[in-house]
This record gives C-alpha cells, sequence and structure tokens, in this order.
C-alpha cells in the first residue's frame, strides 16, 4: 500500500511540474505573414537575382520562411507624401478606368506571392484615390462618405483584375488604421499614405464593399478595421462594430501598437467577437518596440513598448514569439501578421563596410525581417541581413498551418520552467486523411502534429511535456531549433519517456518546433 501510494505521490508531481498538452481544442490557424509595404520600390531597384532570392526567402513554401499570408499594399498614388519609397503607385486613374501596369514594383511580389501558393494574399489600403478622400491627397484626410459606393467599386475591380491574372486576392482590408489620418501639420508633406475613417463610417464601408465583392462572383471576404491599438479597438468598436456587420466580415482584424498585456488582450478580442456575433479576430500588425525598462533590455519577455531600436539577435526573436503566444493563446487570435519583411532601418550603421548589422543599434527600428543597405544606390551593396526574427517566424509558419488547430497546453508550475512558452497544434482540415484531424472549440483525443516551444531566458534549461490524463505524447519524428548560434536547424529528437513525457534540453534563447507522426 505504502508502494502504491508513493506511485501516485510520484505520478501527480511529474504531471504539476511539466507542460501539460490538453485535450481541449481551441482557435484554427488561417495565416502567418508579413507586408510588401514599402520596400518593395527600393528592391525594385536591385539586381534580378537578388530580387528572386527574397521572393524564395519569404514565399517559398519548402525551404524559405514560407509565409502564409502575404499584405499586398495597394497605393493610393502618393500624393501629399514626401517619402519616395512609402508613396506606392495606384492603377486608378478615374471611376472605371486603370492602368493595371501602374505599381510594378509592388505587384511583382503580389504575382510572386500567387506563383509559391501563398494560401492567404491580403490586400490592404492606407488611402484610397484622391478623388476619394476629403483633401483630394493620400494622407491627413478622410473618406468621403458619398464616394464609398465607388470606392467599393474600385477595390471589387481591382480584385477582379488580379483573378483574371492567375492571383487569387482572399481578403480585403479597406481602411489600415483609420484612427489616423496620418497628416503632420509640422510639414506640408506627410510621411507616408493614411487616410482616416470615422467609426461612423466603418460599417457602411465594410457592409458596401462585401455586398460589391458578392456582386461581382468573388469569394475575397473583407477584414476590418485594422485599429492601431486595443485602447482604439475597444473604444471604437461598439460605434461600428455589430452582428448585422459581422455578416459582412471575414475576419475582425486590429493591430497592437499599444503593447497590451495579454489579460488585456484577452478580455478586449473576446469582447470584440462577441460584438460581431463570433466572427473570428485576426492580429494583422505589429512592430518596432523596446523594453520598457531599460534595466530589462535583454530580457525577451520583458515589459515592451513603441520604441526605437535596431536589433537583428535573439532578444527581438524572441520578443517576436511572445507576441505571437500572447496572440494565440490569450487573445485567441486566428491570424498573425509581422509589419513588413523587408526594412533599410538601420539607423546610423553602414552595412557595406561594417559588421554593424549584426549588431543592436540604437537608433533603427525592428520593422523588417530582412534589412538592407538604405545607401544601395550609392554603395552598390545588395546584401541582406536575415534577422531572427526571420528564422523564428519560420518556426510558427511550419508549426501552425493555413486550418491547424490549437490545443490548449497548461503552464508548468515549476519555477524553473517559468520563462518557457509553449504552443501546440492538431493537424489542419486539408489533412483530413490524418485520424488525427479535429476541429476547433471540443475535444481531441488524437496525435498532435506540432508543438512550439521557447526557452526565453539566458540560462540553458530543460522542459517536461505531458499529455493529460486523456491523452498520451507520442514520439516526435523531427525538431528544429533556432538559438543564438542557430537557424531553424534540425536537431536531435527527444526521447519519449516510459511515463509518457517529453524533456527538451535547450541552450539559451531558443525556440523549438517538434513534429510528431
Amino acid at each position: 500500500m505504502v508502494s502504491c501510494a508513493l506511485s501516485v505521490i510520484v505520478s501527480l508531481l511529474s504531471g504539476a511540474y511539466a507542460a501539460q498538452i490538453t485535450t481541449t481544442t481551441r482557435q484554427s490557424i488561417h495565416g502567418i505573414g508579413a507586408s510588401g509595404a514599402w520596400w518593395v520600390n527600393d528592391i525594385a531597384l536591385f539586381p534580378a537575382e537578388v530580387r528572386q532570392n527574397i521572393s524564395d526567402l519569404l514565399l517559398n513554401q519548402s525551404w524559405g520562411v514560407g509565409m502564409t499570408d502575404y499584405r499586398y499594399n495597394l497605393g493610393g498614388g502618393g500624393v501629399g507624401v514626401g517619402t519616395w519609397d512609402r508613396a506606392p503607385e495606384t492603377p486608378y486613374v478615374s471611376d472605371g478606368v486603370y492602368n493595371w501596369s501602374a505599381d510594378a514594383a509592388g505587384t511583382f511580389f503580389l504575382k510572386e506571392a500567387a506563383r509559391h501558393g501563398v494560401p492567404i494574399i491580403t490586400l490592404f489600403v492606407n488611402s484610397a484615390p484622391t478623388t476619394m478622400t476629403n483633401n483630394s491627397e493620400n494622407c491627413g484626410g478622410t473618406l468621403i462618405t458619398e464616394r464609398i459606393p465607388a470606392y467599393a467599386q474600385y477595390l471589387t475591380d481591382v480584385v477582379s483584375y488580379w483573378k483574371t491574372q492567375g492571383v487569387g486576392i482572399t481578403h480585403v482590408s479597406p481602411m489600415n488604421e483609420p484612427d489616423d489620418s496620418f497628416g503632420d501639420p509640422t510639414t506640408t508633406l506627410c510621411s507616408q499614405e493614411g487616410m482616416q475613417v470615422v467609426p461612423e463610417q466603418r460599417a457602411e464601408l465594410v457592409i458596401t464593399l462585401a455586398a460589391t465583392l458578392k456582386a461581382a462572383g468573388l469569394a475575397t471576404k473583407v477584414i476590418a478595421d485594422e485599429s492601431s491599438s486595443t485602447g482604439t479597438y475597444i473604444a471604437d468598436a461598439p460605434i461600428w462594430l455589430n452582428t448585422t456587420v459581422g455578416k459582412s466580415l471575414g475576419a475582425n482584424a486590429h493591430h497592437q501598437y499599444g503593447f497590451a498585456n495579454a489579460t488585456l488582450q484577452q478580455q478586449v478580442f473576446e469582447e470584440g467577437r462577441n460584438l460581431s456575433g463570433g466572427v473570428p479576430t485576426w492580429f494583422t500588425e505589429i512592430c518596432c518596440y523596446s523594453a520598457t525598462d531599460e534595466s530589462e533590455a535583454s530580457d525577451p519577455l520583458a515589459a515592451i513598448a513603441w520604441g526605437e531600436q535596431y536589433d537583428p539577435t535573439m532578444i527581438s526573436g524572441l520578443r517576436m514569439a511572445n507576441l505571437i503566444y500572447e496572440s494565440f493563446a490569450y487573445a485567441e487570435d486566428e491570424h498573425w501578421d509581422w509589419w513588413t519583411a523587408l526594412s533599410n532601418g538601420v539607423g546610423s550603421c553602414t552595412p557595406n563596410n561594417s559588421s554593424c548589422w549584426d549588431d543592436i543599434v540604437a537608433d533603427g527600428w525592428d520593422d523588417g525581417i530582412i534589412y538592407y543597405d538604405p545607401n544601395y544606390n550609392e554603395t552598390q551593396y545588395y546584401e541582406l541581413k536575415l534577422t531572427k526574427r526571420f528564422s523564428v517566424l519560420k518556426h510558427f509558419t511550419k508549426a501552425a498551418p493555413v486550418g491547424s488547430i490549437r490545443r490548449a497546453v497548461t503552464p508548468s508550475t515549476d519555477s524553473a520552467e517559468a520563462n518557457w512558452r509553449t504552443l501546440a497544434f492538431d493537424y489542419p482540415a486539408s489533412s483530413r486523411e490524418h485520424k488525427s484531424y479535429c476541429g476547433p472549440y471540443g475535444e481531441c483525443h488524437q496525435t498532435i502534429y506540432s508543438v512550439v516551444a521557447m526557452n526565453a531566458q539566458w540560462n540553458a534549461s530543460s522542459l517536461t511535456l505531458r499529455g493529460d490524463d486523456a491523452f498520451a505524447l507520442t514520439q516526435p519524428t523531427t525538431v528544429y531549433r533556432t538559438s543564438v548560434t542557430e537557424d531553424y536547424v534540425e536537431v536531435d529528437v527527444p526521447v519519449l519517456g516510459e511515463d509518457g513525457t517529453l524533456v527538451i534540453e535547450a541552450p539559451e534563447m531558443s525556440i523549438y518546433t517538434m513534429f510528431f507522426k
């Protein structure tokens, strides 16, 4: 009797001190990616082989990062914008009249996304054409209410045209951060395109666009409203978002530039889903952060805020990973996008004659996952810098393909494992030949597809994984790791213990993706 009791105690303790993958399923995952905003004009001037390499690095579904969403920025024409690379051309000439050769720089990558088979292609707009804004510019103004039908028709015509070219645009966002016109009162020119769409206009815009797309025989869905932060989202949503509007929405989209904590995200976006009648939330933009407390600058789990810094290291890589973790595990978003795929925001670094772009630079920006020399035209330096964010994002695109289902994970109560973050995913719906396919928001007792686990600390550490009482882990088949010295490399597979546990022995500042049969 004593031996039996001891065995039960040991079993209970091993369950308490482990991250427990449960039988509870949560949301579906529908895309992970980044945008083609702003860098495409520069890259159009690079050698053709570099441009093609960028396409493969971002969009190739086999060996590249394999983005499962590509956000194409449909330009307004850049009127009023003083920054050349942030002023994309527009195909719009007048209502119903278009120049489809416009924006060759941007549409090259749009076509590449289709060629590579990227499953989600989102068209997003910072500003409507100038005939539809109240100041006749592409920034600093507001959408004209009476022009909403014409604007909806314009967007529909663009989607229809690209369909004839073999490019299936799956989603359209007619307003990007509509809480800000991006006008600058201190100068006559803006730094980027932008258009305010007041909350009272947003419902009409969504409903009109959805109806116009449907009338054209298109399956493209509308996403909105891409508010800049949780604060603006929760303030504006009750004004425009309701179950009627929800019927016209494919996704309830938001940004996260307020860098709200996980608990607040959970509250805010659950409320958004309730207002819309259950439309899933999508996290569609984030970048540009630094620790709020300088003494925690090297801690990837520290509180962060909007801040200037170029950091290609695992610190920023794991900060990105933690943002994805919070978005999926707390906000329960079904989709996650980084801001822009490429950037030249290396600050005072001069990449052509220095190794500085391997290090943190205080006056740069964490806004891309790949970087290039901003002075390329003078230096003829066309090399690319792949940051750790590039490799980290690949862990999620591979672990959570479109249609996969997140499996709830109960974190370990062991203080030694407190700096670990763990996500688990079931097979996507497209893999119905696997008996392990399970639906969202239910129970699943089958083999999981993948686990992503990150050791977000400057110490080597181990994490124990186990199933719950109704689910047992199986032997994983392959494991990939990114660390301070590695980039998505295959490593040894941990052996399933006789007690049904898996132990990951991890170096400092590392992230793993583990695949199962």
